[in-house]
C-alpha cells in the first residue's frame, strides 16, 4: 500500500461528505475543538464553550477580567478559528 492510496480514501471521504451536505456540518462541530488550540490553555481553564449555532459561538467566562479579555479578543479570536475551519464559519463570539 503506498501513499496515493491513502490520499485517495481522503478524496473520497470528502467527496462523499459534500454530496451529503455533511462536510459543512462537520467544520461546524470542530469549532468548538479549537478554542483551546486558539485561546490557549490559561483562558480555556476559565472559560467554556457552551455551544455553536447559526454562526455564533457562546461562551461562558466565570472571572469578570477573563470576560473583558475575551470580549476585547472576540473579533481576533473569531479570524483565527474561520482561519483554522478555511472560510467564514463563526460570524459572531458570544460571551457571557
Amino acid at each position: 500500500m503506498n501513499n496515493d492510496d491513502f490520499t485517495s480514501l481522503s478524496v473520497l471521504l470528502k467527496k462523499f461528505l459534500r454530496e451529503r451536505g455533511l462536510e459543512q456540518k462537520l467544520i461546524e462541530l470542530s469549532v468548538p475543538q479549537y478554542w483551546r488550540e486558539i485561546v490557549g490553555e490559561q483562558i480555556d481553564k476559565v472559560s467554556l464553550v457552551k455551544y455553536f449555532e447559526n454562526g455564533q459561538l457562546f461562551v461562558e467566562v466565570r472571572a469578570s477580567v477573563w470576560r473583558t479579555e475575551l470580549l476585547l479578543r472576540r473579533e481576533d479570536i473569531r479570524r483565527k478559528i474561520n482561519e483554522r475551519c478555511g472560510g467564514e464559519v463563526v460570524r459572531e463570539i458570544i460571551v457571557r
